[in-house]
């Protein structure tokens, strides 16, 4: 269970936090941002974004110094971004991405992976729609038809941008170098400045959905591995959150 409260003397009421948590696990009230039991999720979004670091988490600093290192620091501050501005990421950016993404291993180095790239506000609007509409008619992840009539659009995000990557059945690895190619290519977009989020709930109906996956050029015989939002961060985020250290047994 996280535990999260906040540093009264340093919170200025800005409301970043509450923004920006996926699960609606924080409001703000008239003495400042305040943390309902039971739904967090453990992201630490709130601890990322806060501009005076006034997160708490069991009554410590819920962040970390950021490192010195260029390839540590890369890794411990991309974040799963949710809120992005209404312009497209750059055609080119994605591009060369995906393009070094090839340099990711796979399996006898056979780099299965093929790609689908939606670009555009309008373009991602028709696949909401074509997944929607998926739901609709078959019944399929009615939560997630209710959240977003409510407001909450955990399918998209409001993303400009969607990478989908697709494997032939039967390739040697099937999903792991997709994954792995995927994760590649989400840190270069991250580098050059770019939001992500993968989409798990993208990922499962691009999968099934046939209008999703003719839209997208999936072929028979293929599947989607992998779903990648991405677009232009609407947020900063000033601070690194504070992670576990693994739990590792060695053998």
């Amino acid at each position: 269970m996280v535990n999260i409260t906040f540093n009264s003397s340093r919170c200025v009421k800005c409301g970043k936090c509450v923004n920006l948590c996926p699960t609606k696990h924080l409001v703000m009230t008239d003495a400042g941002p305040e943390a309902r039991p039971g739904s967090c999720m453990g992201c630490l979004q709130c601890a990322a974004a806060c501009p005076q670091d006034a997160v708490l988490e069991s009554g410590r600093s819920a962040t970390v110094p950021a490192p010195f290192d260029t390839v540590e620091e890369l890794v411990m501050g991309r974040r799963s971004v949710r809120r992005y501005k209404p312009d497209a990421p750059d055609k080119r950016t994605l591009q060369w991405a995906l393009d070094r993404a090839a340099y990711a291993p796979s399996g006898g180095n056979r780099r299965p992976t093929r790609w689908a790239v939606v670009l555009g506000a309008e373009k991602m609007l028709a696949v909401k729609e074509a997944a929607l509409a998926y739901c609709k008619e078959t019944g399929f992840a009615p939560e997630l038809v209710n959240s977003i009539e409510k407001g909450r659009d955990s399918l998209t995000c409001g993303a400009t941008a969607l990478i989908a990557g697709f494997e032939p059945e039967g390739s040697l690895n099937h999903g792991t170098d997709t994954v792995i190619a995927l994760t590649t290519a989400e840190l270069l977009l991250v580098s050059r400045g770019l939001g992500t989020c993968w989409g798990g709930w993208m990922r499962r109906l691009a999968d099934r959905a046939p209008a999703l996956r003719e839209l997208l050029g999936v072929p028979e015989g293929w599947h989607v591995c992998g779903c990648l939002l991405a677009g232009k961060p609407s947020m900063e985020y000033p601070n690194i959150p504070a992670r576990p250290g693994a739990d590792i047994h060695w053998a």
